[in-house]
């Protein structure tokens, strides 16, 4: 059974108040644990962890805002609001209606959230999607996944995989501490025709890469300390022919 959810959704956390939003919004209380087919549209408020289990399918449609309270219950200064994905996610903005992952915080900043992290999963896809104030924006892994036209900015990393087959094109990674970090572990992804500028450092390959993922009409430029950085046990070069610097 597909399950929709339009207008004002809060995910509710057990004795969590959570921030008012202005008198005349609908109100959609759910379920933190997303099973069986959902789609979210309108404005979606998570305060906590939101799963979508393995036999969960969640599309988030185009135009909606999904917005992460600031919470940090360990004090680790990382936000610990999250969406966590096991099954499959589908977010599917457009160029003119864009998907917006965003902090609820009123003067918001990186790390203010966790990720959206997906993880042993069946599937992932976004399209117009942009994410900011994050620590790890999109954080992939042991998952395939296509990512067109995605927005990461403000975050710590603005987009993370490890050991996952993802393709990034036509995107922005732009303010964050680490435009891409990644892990290859084995399986190789394909970085094509994005726009890594203005980060800290733009391109990270931490540790067990081996060339095994392209990287092919990249823009990577204007990073503050480093345009490529690679990880103190990281051995191997990383082919960046047919790039632009």
């Amino acid at each position: 059974m597909k399950v929709r959810i339009v207008g004002l959704v809060l995910i509710l956390m057990p004795g969590i108040l959570v921030p008012a939003f202005a008198a005349g919004d609908d109100v959609t209380p759910i379920t933190r644990v997303v099973d069986g087919e959902t789609v979210w549209e309108g404005n979606v408020l998570i305060d906590g962890v939101v799963i979508v289990t393995e036999t969960g399918v969640l599309t988030v449609a185009a135009g909606t805002t999904v917005q992460f309270v600031p919470r940090d219950d360990d004090s680790d200064g990382i936000g610990d609001s999250e969406l966590r994905v096991e099954g499959e996610l589908k977010v599917q903005g457009t160029e003119s209606a864009p998907v917006l992952f965003t902090s609820a915080a009123e003067s918001p900043g990186p790390a203010d959230w966790k990720y959206v992290m997906v993880n042993h999963a069946r599937g992932v896809s976004m399209s117009n999607t942009v994410i900011e104030y994050a620590y790890s924006g999109v954080q992939v892994h042991y998952t395939r996944g296509t990512f067109t036209a995605l927005t990461a900015r403000h975050n710590v990393d603005g987009f993370r995989f490890s050991t996952a087959p993802v393709s990034l094109t036509k995107s922005l990674l732009t303010e964050n501490e680490n435009g891409i970090r990644f892990e290859e572990r084995g399986a190789g992804a394909v970085i094509r025709e994005n726009r890594v500028v203005r980060n800290r450092i733009g391109v990270f390959a931490v540790v067990k890469c081996r060339g095994l993922t392209v990287f092919d009409g990249n823009v990577i430029e204007e990073n503050g300390d480093y345009n490529v950085k690679l990880g103190i046990n990281q051995s191997d070069d990383i082919p960046m022919k047919g790039n632009w610097w």
